[in-house]
């Protein structure tokens, strides 16, 4: 049903991203927050505040970021946790994304070890700095070819430097029309050409010189998130007419009826990703790894 869509986003997967968070990066910013990635949560009253501040704690900690003398944040989007990362160490920090639109509101962070640059996952190898520290949250997803893009990450680490994906994965063991019904409506509308398994990762890791520290399923920490991305959803749709979504979408780049499109898409992907979450069919896989 969805198969040209997903073939375009794996085939212009750089110019797909670039027009996805130019027309729906500022409406997550308003209905989400500036981090475009979840928090863990051990109890159910916690806040978000308090969630998120133990959440980076924890990537910190994993990514031993206080010992990094170089670190790089895949996908940083604003920059939030980038900065995190670089309140954390002395090392020098570099955070980069395909987006323009998403780096343009990184420029409120002006520290002397962090640095941001326009620049592709898929193309990570052309830098020609080695790294200690990786970290790439909620937005492996989007990328064409997860095992390339792994073994491209590892040719920018130096040995026992580590790497922590948090990924948005699909269950194992889905048949076609479970993937069908569940899956492809929100993967068609958050521009994802594939989701990959967590026993997949595993032999990608193994296969590009990656020794696994630990793989945990996530959604048992996660589910706050879903229902708090649900409910936003639900309100933008109360609050939001079609005068309103034009101002949104980034400026810099015209996106005509296609933004417009793009962020109508993002209200019942909402929904699908409840659906998925409440299915079990959509995971949330925390992945530490070491390179060899």
């Amino acid at each position: 049903m969805y198969e040209q869509d997903f073939k375009y986003f794996k085939n212009s997967y750089s110019e797909s991203m670039q027009k996805m968070f130019a027309a729906v990066g500022d409406i997550y910013a308003k209905y989400w927050n500036d981090l475009f990635h979840f928090a863990l949560f051990d109890k159910d009253n916690e806040s978000f505040v308090e969630a998120f501040k133990k959440t980076h704690e924890k990537y910190i900690k994993d990514l031993k970021i206080a010992d990094a003398k170089k670190v790089i944040d895949l996908s940083c989007g604003r920059g939030g946790f980038t900065n995190i990362m670089a309140q954390n160490t002395k090392g020098n920090v570099l955070g980069i994304d395909i987006s323009a639109s998403q780096l343009l509101h990184t420029s409120k962070f002006n520290r002397p070890n962090l640095k941001f640059k326009k620049h592709d996952v898929m193309k990570i190898d052309e830098l020609t700095e080695k790294f200690d520290a990786v970290s790439y949250l909620d937005a492996e997803c989007y990328l064409p070819d997860k095992n390339l893009a792994l073994s491209k990450i590892a040719k920018i680490m130096r040995s026992g430097g580590r790497l922590l994906i948090m990924g948005w994965c699909k269950q194992s063991g889905l048949n076609s029309i479970q993937e069908e019904l569940v899956l492809h409506p929100f993967m068609k509308y958050w521009a994802i050409p594939n989701l990959e398994t967590k026993e997949n990762y595993e032999k990608y890791f193994k296969q590009n010189g990656f020794k696994i520290i630990k793989i945990e399923d996530m959604n048992h920490k996660v589910k706050k998130d879903w229902e708090f991305g649900y409910e936003s959803a639900l309100k933008g749709i109360k609050e939001l007419g079609i005068k309103d979504l034009p101002k949104f979408m980034w400026k810099r780049m015209n996106l005509g009826d296609n933004g417009i499109r793009l962020i109508k898409e993002q209200f019942p992907s909402a929904l699908y990703i409840k659906v998925g979450f409440d299915t079990g069919f959509l995971r949330y896989i925390y992945y530490l790894v070491e390179k060899e």
